[in-house]
């Protein structure tokens, strides 16, 4: 990989939304009617939360993602643009609305979330290939018929490829197989792990993953804290007692803070370590951007921590 070409820390492909965020007593169950406080309009999704949370620590991020040219949209690239992510691939549909979220959060901080897609986004190849052309880090959910066209691309180009695999939709090998032969990171929250392999998370578990394809696979299991695993070792950290605000984005920044300690060269333990906190620090906040802490904060709370 030639560095001196490499301007683009982390190319961010679409995961966007505006979300919803209300606060409720509990999580309701069915037929069952509960008052909501009202706490906004944000910002969100896994992608543009993990790019915003990237910039912060410093790292050098351009998003490529597409907005409906409505209130949501403008301000989702507004705040991109606050948070020092280049928007210059980013598109505005006229006609359409951007797509939402509702996010349910309860006294504990732990949430419900509920996705509504507007649009399927529609990627222009050359311009996005010239991107990943100088482009270390390619992140992008494996959901949706792009990812495999933009992973290989991006593979070809001399990036390295990071998904974020979630449960829900298709629930069996055949679909989470294909898709790991594509990254080079691959994380699982532990609910994802549970659904696609039917075992706990484990440090056997992540590198029993490694041989299907991605050089890293990392469980994170907020406030348990995290796994990691590469061909060389497989570890767990342990999670920070915390005051916990809202849980939503925790693994988005955890994301971020691990590409930013791998693009610095740490090792797996000193990167896993360095998610961890940043994750951790995210939840004291309100919001899937509540709190994206810069790198002297993480620093200072793992020297805090004696971590």
């Amino acid at each position: 990989m030639n560095e001196r070409k490499r301007d683009i820390d982390v190319l961010a492909i679409g995961g966007i939304d505006a979300d919803l965020v209300l606060k409720v007593p509990h999580i309701p169950g069915h037929d069952e009617k509960v008052r909501a406080d009202f706490e906004g309009w944000q910002s969100g999704g896994p992608v543009g939360n993990m790019a915003c949370a990237a910039s912060r620590l410093g790292l050098r991020v351009h998003a490529v993602c597409q907005v409906g040219d409505d209130e949501g949209g403008t301000r989702f690239l507004d705040d991109y643009r606050k948070d020092g992510v280049d928007t210059s691939l980013c598109d505005v549909r006229p006609g359409n609305a951007t797509p939402f979220t509702v996010i349910l959060i309860d006294p504990t901080g732990e949430k419900v979330i509920l996705l509504i897609s507007t649009f399927e986004p529609e990627y222009n190849l050359e311009r996005i290939g010239a991107a990943l052309e100088r482009t270390r880090v390619m992140f992008m959910l494996p959901r949706g018929k792009d990812f495999p066209v933009l992973a290989r691309l991006a593979r070809e180009c001399g990036a390295l490829v990071m998904t974020d695999i979630e449960p829900g939709g298709k629930d069996d090998a055949a679909y989470l197989q294909p898709v790991l032969k594509l990254v080079d990171i691959a994380s699982f929250n532990q609910f994802g792990v549970r659904a696609w392999t039917g075992r706990e998370p484990s440090p056997d578990l992540a590198r029993e993953l490694t041989a299907l394809g991605p050089s890293t696979v990392l469980f994170t299991r907020g406030a348990a804290g995290a796994i990691g695993a590469n061909t060389d070792a497989s570890l767990q950290v342990e999670g920070h007692p915390v005051e916990v605000v809202d849980t939503t984005g925790a693994g988005d920044t955890f994301h971020a803070a691990f590409v930013k300690g791998t693009l610095s060269g740490l090792a797996l333990k000193d990167a896993l370590a360095y998610a961890n906190a940043a994750g951790a620090l995210s939840v004291t906040g309100l919001g899937p951007r509540g709190l994206l802490p810069d790198h002297a904060t993480v620093e200072t709370f793992l020297t805090e921590r004696g971590a």
